[in-house]
């Protein structure tokens, strides 16, 4: 992943529309990886899934939507898939804080640029950020600056007022039987 040669502002970024979509990070257009057909099938399992605590957990599910993570410097990112409480604020960016957010590692992603994002969620405050390869079927857990590689075949993400078991497993398992 690389920027763009050109810097732009802030207001011509929130105004434009990018194909695919980029992120805002210190000035500049930062390219996001464009996922494979195991990327893809990976981020509408998590949507579908997530999807299912909507009603019961006051819960919106956003897969691909620019979300603030720095107001001083407007930085944005865009999560792979990213779960706001409700209620939250409508508008054209998420400006809550998730409690939960997932990045999908494509193939040309570095593990320096997800943890790279991940610090930027940390920072803002996201209880939940889970990191998954499709092609290793692994995930992690970035907890305190960390990622902790999940094992066993599930694990329990914290909302503020209820838990939520994701079986990270299952789901990784399901890329297989298409």
């Amino acid at each position: 992943m690389g920027s763009t040669a050109a810097l732009v502002s802030l207001n011509e970024y929130l105004n434009t529309t990018y194909e695919p979509d980029m992120e805002f990070v210190d000035g500049a257009l930062v390219g996001r990886n464009v996922g494979t057909q195991l990327h893809s099938r990976l981020q509408k399992l998590l949507t579908v899934y997530f999807s299912r605590y909507e009603k019961s957990h006051r819960l919106e599910v956003f897969p691909e939507a620019r979300l603030l993570v720095n107001a001083a410097t407007g930085r944005h990112r865009i999560p792979d898939v990213m779960v706001v409480a409700i209620p939250y604020q409508k508008g054209s960016v998420v400006v809550d804080v998730p409690v939960i957010v997932v990045e999908i590692k494509s193939p040309g992603d570095t593990f320096d640029d997800i943890v790279g994002r991940c610090f930027d969620y940390e920072k803002l405050g996201v209880r939940n950020i889970v990191v998954m390869d499709p092609d290793s079927k692994r995930a992690w857990l970035f907890e305190q600056g960390n990622l902790r590689i999940l094992a066993g075949n599930s694990t329990t993400l914290n909302l503020a007022s209820a838990t939520i078991d994701f079986p990270f497993l299952k789901m990784l398992a399901e890329l297989d039987q298409a």
